[in-house]
């Protein structure tokens, strides 16, 4: 064991472990996703009173980065309920509430601007469910399904 603890505390040894100590310091962790993303429905609801204007959370988040920030499947699954409950309440109204149909294609659209930007498959995975939340019965009328694409159109731009 002579040689090899000489390798690991001579001089060799000491460059590595302040070579790795550098490098250790030189990465920068993703940011985590901000609370506000995964805060309570009303709060999201709340935000999203805002659009077609830029929509961003208590803490200045906006719906895009939430998404972006995503890199496990806690966070996937964090921001799933979240959004999740908020699509359910908006989709519920939107058919005979053009501006739920609005904030909610909105959300849709913010989400999907969030996955593109993203740097992995988990948001693109949330984006995908998201959609599928951010429809109208057949039933709807025209004005809630115009609402429903300029909301998509607004949060895909400032969401």
């Amino acid at each position: 064991m002579g040689p090899l603890r000489n390798a690991v505390t001579g001089p060799a040894g000491a460059l590595a472990a302040l070579a790795l100590l550098l490098l250790g310091g030189c990465t920068k962790e993703p940011d985590p996703v901000p609370a506000a993303c995964v805060g309570e429905p009303p709060a999201l609801l709340a935000a999203l009173a805002h659009a077609p204007r830029a929509v961003v959370l208590a803490d200045g988040t906006r719906l895009s980065r939430c998404v972006s920030t995503a890199r496990t499947d806690g966070d996937l699954q964090s921001l799933g309920i979240a959004f999740g409950r908020v699509a359910d309440a908006l989709r519920e109204q939107a058919a005979s509430d053009p501006a739920a149909a609005l904030r909610l294609g909105y959300l849709a659209g913010a989400v999907h601007a969030g996955a593109a930007s993203g740097h992995s498959g988990i948001a693109l995975q949330l984006a995908r469910r998201v959609e599928q939340l951010a429809t109208l019965a057949q039933d709807a009328g025209a004005a809630a399904t115009a609402a429903l694409r300029r909301g998509l159109r607004a949060g895909a731009s400032s969401g």
